[in-house]
């Protein structure tokens, strides 16, 4: 183990983009939407970066191939590090999330793009994702993105008063 920083340190990190996919419901209420891959637990939508591509346009790639939805790219939500937890050499992975906003009747699809291996998509109240996802790092982003809107929509009120 003590071995593994130096291996690290001679490739790449992995650059990635997840997306808070949100909307609000009929009664105004926050929704988030919820993937979960084939044996897998409930997540966010993410994906890799291609070089040179712009974090806007991987985010919606990524989001459509594995939903079909489309939508506005908002704030940056947060940036998180970690090592992929695979058999092959593990690497540095670098994800930014960002809040994308979805129309109320977009209809998401599980897998929408032939190879994605997703297999379930859910639009749950936010309360409801943190008790559906595993991971904490996921759920601290959730938490922010929750923390993020409830401040930009008491920012509206305050302004528009």
């Amino acid at each position: 183990m003590s071995g593994q920083p130096s291996l690290l340190a001679h490739h790449k990190p992995i650059y990635a983009v997840g997306a808070v996919a949100y909307r609000y419901d009929a009664r105004g209420r926050l929704q988030v939407l919820l993937i979960k891959k084939r044996n897998g637990y409930w997540t966010l939508p993410k994906g890799g970066v291609h070089p040179g591509e712009e974090h806007a346009t991987a985010l919606l790639r990524e989001l459509r191939e594995e939903t079909g939805l489309v939508g506005i790219v908002e704030d940056e939500v947060a940036q998180v590090q970690y090592i992929t937890p695979r058999r092959r050499l593990p690497r540095r992975k670098i994800v930014t999330y960002y809040l994308v906003r979805v129309a109320l009747d977009a209809i998401a699809i599980p897998g929408a793009h032939p190879g994605e291996v997703i297999e379930q998509v859910c639009w749950v109240r936010p309360r409801g994702a943190q008790r559906r996802v595993k991971r904490k790092r996921i759920r601290d982003i959730i938490a922010r993105a929750e923390t993020c809107l409830r401040a930009r929509n008491d920012q509206s009120v305050t302004e528009s008063q």
